[in-house]
């Protein structure tokens, strides 16, 4: 395996004295330690081709914090703090690790958010007033792989930023 793209993700929300152990718990498990598990797999091969791209889909949730979301914004807070320890430890051997932090993304797992609150409240701190859609990550993920970006290596890459730099102007 050349590249990884840690992408498994779930919510299991709630405030924070009425969330479950179990809920906690099952969020850490699949968006943090399911992405230490795969890495540390991927990673021996890695060291032998001396070539290798370990990708993170975090969450800027990860870097702001959310009410109600304190198991989804340490998992992805962690996930970062990974993606750091990776790139420092094996960037001599040629591998390369980022994290990506999206904002508000249109997915499944999201709707269920936009249902509830409507997409004027969800997208009501985002920049350009709208959400991010997968499409919008894609590039960036395709950059880091195509390892013409090695040198940014560890760095946790806010989409929310590129979305101001990359998106056409509504004028």
């Amino acid at each position: 395996i050349d590249i990884l793209i840690n992408n498994a993700g779930l919510t299991r929300d709630n405030l924070t004295m009425r969330m479950k152990d179990e809920d906690f718990q099952e969020v850490l498990n699949i968006n943090l330690s399911a992405a230490f598990r795969l890495s540390k797999v991927c990673l021996r091969g890695m060291m032998k081709s001396r070539w290798g791209r370990i990708v993170s889909i975090a969450s800027i949730v990860g870097m702001t914090g959310n009410p109600g979301q304190a198991n989804y914004a340490a998992s992805k807070a962690g996930m970062v703090a990974l993606t750091k320890s990776i790139a420092r430890g094996f960037g001599k051997d040629g591998i390369t690790a980022f994290s990506v932090a999206p904002g508000f993304t249109r997915t499944a797992m999201a709707q269920k958010s936009i249902d509830k609150y409507g997409e004027d409240f969800v997208v009501k701190d985002i920049a350009l007033n709208n959400l991010t859609e997968p499409k919008d990550i894609a590039p960036v993920v395709v950059l880091i792989c195509s390892g013409k970006f090695d040198h940014g290596t560890g760095s946790c890459i806010d989409m929310n930023a590129c979305l101001l730099y990359t998106s056409p102007s509504p004028r």
